[in-house]
């Protein structure tokens, strides 16, 4: 295992890439194990740093952590520095005194999120001015020796506490120099990324870290002073050729950075903007016009997800056309439509392959603009809990388009039930859909007919999940004509009614490769129907999840089903 071929290595450690303790522990294999582990923790070191930012218990040993990765990084910095040019005496003799480092840590570094960056760097300066580390004397002439060569003057323990004590100069300095290094010494950014400090609004971050973005807060300014970096000296090169730009953090400096970094990334292929909704009319414009510049300037986009925001006007949509090319994924969540004639363009974009509308209002109850049958290579197509739930797809007899490779649909409506939505919807899927391998619905069913022609138009279904919470339904019929040889989950949610006979033919006319079968809030499920199960997928069924189950299965034959059944679930329903 410690001496795999280098191509084997690489796909496992890309495999890795997102687990920082499996990534750890690889250091210590050996030498090659060694390199491959910490250039994947360098490709987005501030991220894994503040891993825990969003969580109460983050403290001062976490800060301690975050501290030493920033001093490492900056040591890395001088350290490469130094090999270019020649240096002064007086920061020579410095020089002795900080550690050369073990790797170029610096030309590891392909993702940057500037709030984590100027994050990273608050805390070390916490954290090289704390008292812990104050009483180490070694660390001490490190620190001064990184100012000393940093800023090319001397510095002393008093003067650099004294500074740091009085006035900020010192540290956005300091600031201003880590930042302006990394500019030149990045080769290459990949992606680069402004989230908010706390990206989900239920989640705040850790008290230790949240204090530092109250207007009072002694470094408040270094989380808005990064964003100056696109006009530093190389970040032209630096930045030139990043694929990937999300920002999620709504602010006029941030909008100006989408500005500036129009003019020199020119080879975006994912575009994410979240508004978050805390912007006001005038921020609002001057986001959209940022933001038409920014997609304007790109060669190949490719992938385009907007958050947060209400659409009134044709003129992103129009943007996005621009794109339709190399446009292949769209993705719309909890986005206001004023008008539904500013999405009907969507259909232009005819080289989409995925199209997701997840949550937001429609100010209108028309017809939904967007037909799966504009598509020709459309492979997701997913509707996602639109306000208001009446949305109807137009009913076209004429149009027989079959929409081949379209693989994925999705259709959910959980806030409010319409019975006439869903059946427009289903009539359309099963209309033009004959290649669909996951199907899922949790919407308002009114007939198992309109299941059972999505069902029979796509024979080749491997994913099933339905949900009906409401309306009971009889299924009998639909097990007992449906044949799915490929169908490897099955998860149904609601009161359906099925005998334990109509399962049985099922299975044994379908002969499914069935892996997991998911049945929820159930009211007819038995013994018998868990006999049925068991025997006919033998040595295939691997998951068992009954929730909910208003009838309690025999004690024997839960018994039995745990030793055949690697993961089995059983809950009956609370009775109040």
């Amino acid at each position: 295992m410690a001496c795999l071929p280098s191509d084997c290595l690489s796909n496992i450690f890309s495999f890795l890439q997102e687990d920082k303790v499996a990534l750890r522990a690889s250091i210590l294999v050996n030498r090659q194990w060694c390199e491959y582990a910490i250039k994947h923790l360098w490709k987005d070191p501030f991220r894994l740093a503040l891993a825990l930012k969003e969580n109460i218990d983050y403290g001062v040993r976490d800060r301690a952590k975050t501290g030493m990765l920033i001093e490492m990084l900056i040591i890395s910095l001088i350290n490469n520095e130094n090999k270019t040019k020649n240096n002064i005496p007086q920061t020579s003799r410095k020089l002795a005194l900080i550690p050369i480092p073990i790797f170029n840590y610096v030309a590891f570094i392909r993702r940057i999120d500037l709030q984590d960056l100027g994050l990273a760097i608050i805390e070390w300066c916490e954290y090289i001015f704390s008292k812990e580390y104050s009483r180490q004397t070694d660390s001490i002439k490190i620190r001064n020796a990184i100012f000393g060569t940093l800023l090319q003057r001397r510095v002393t323990r008093y003067t650099s506490t004294k500074s740091y004590k009085k006035d900020n100069i010192f540290i956005k300095e300091i600031t201003s120099r880590i930042c302006k290094l990394l500019m030149i010494q990045i080769s290459r950014l990949d992606s680069i990324s402004i989230e908010s400090a706390s990206v989900s609004p239920r989640v705040k971050l850790s008290e230790i870290l949240e204090a530092h973005f109250e207007e009072s807060s002694q470094f408040s300014y270094i989380t808005n002073d990064y964003m100056e970096i696109v006009s530093y000296p190389g970040a032209e090169n630096c930045l030139s050729q990043i694929v990937d730009f999300s920002l999620k953090d709504i602010c006029p400096k941030a909008i100006q950075f989408m500005r500036d970094l129009s003019l020199i990334a020119k080879n975006l292929t994912r575009i994410v903007f979240d508004a978050r909704l805390r912007i006001f009319s005038g921020e609002s414009t001057l986001a959209m016009a940022a933001l038409h510049t920014l997609i304007e300037a790109q060669n190949a986009l490719r992938e385009f997800e907007l958050y947060n925001f209400c659409i009134n006007g044709p003129n992103l949509i129009n943007d996005l056309k621009q794109q339709k090319d190399t446009l292949i994924r769209l993705l719309f969540k909890n986005v206001n439509i004023t008008k539904l004639e500013y999405i009907s363009e969507i259909e232009s974009l005819i080289n989409l392959e995925e199209l997701e509308i997840v949550g937001g209002n429609l100010e209108s109850k028309d017809f939904w603009p967007i037909s799966i049958t504009k598509f020709p290579k459309l492979k997701f197509y997913q509707i996602d809990n639109i306000n208001p739930s009446s949305i109807k797809m137009k009913s076209n007899l004429i149009d027989q388009t079959i929409c081949s490779t379209l693989r994925s649909f999705i259709y959910i409506q959980r806030k409010r039930y319409c019975l006439q939505s869903t059946t427009t919807i289903l009539e359309a899927v099963s209309q033009h859909c004959m290649n669909l391998r996951y199907f899922e619905c949790d919407a308002e069913i009114g007939s198992t007919d309109q299941l059972m022609s999505v069902i029979t138009s796509s024979p080749f279904l491997e994913t099933i999940i339905i949900r009906n919470k409401r309306i009971p339904l009889n299924i009998n019929e639909l097990l007992e004509h449906v044949k799915l040889i490929r169908l490897r989950y099955l998860e149904l949610e609601g009161p359906w009614k099925f005998s334990s006979k109509s399962l049985d033919i099922f299975l044994r006319r379908s002969k499914p490769p069935l892996y997991t079968f998911v049945l929820i809030n159930s009211k007819c499920f038995e013994d018998e129907h868990l006999e049925v199960l068991l025997q006919r997928l033998s040595g295939t069924l691997y998951k068992i999840d009954l929730r909910g189950m208003y009838k309690r299965l025999s004690l024997d034959l839960r018994k039995r089903t745990r030793l055949v059944v690697d993961d089995f679930y059983y809950k009956t329903m609370d009775v109040v």
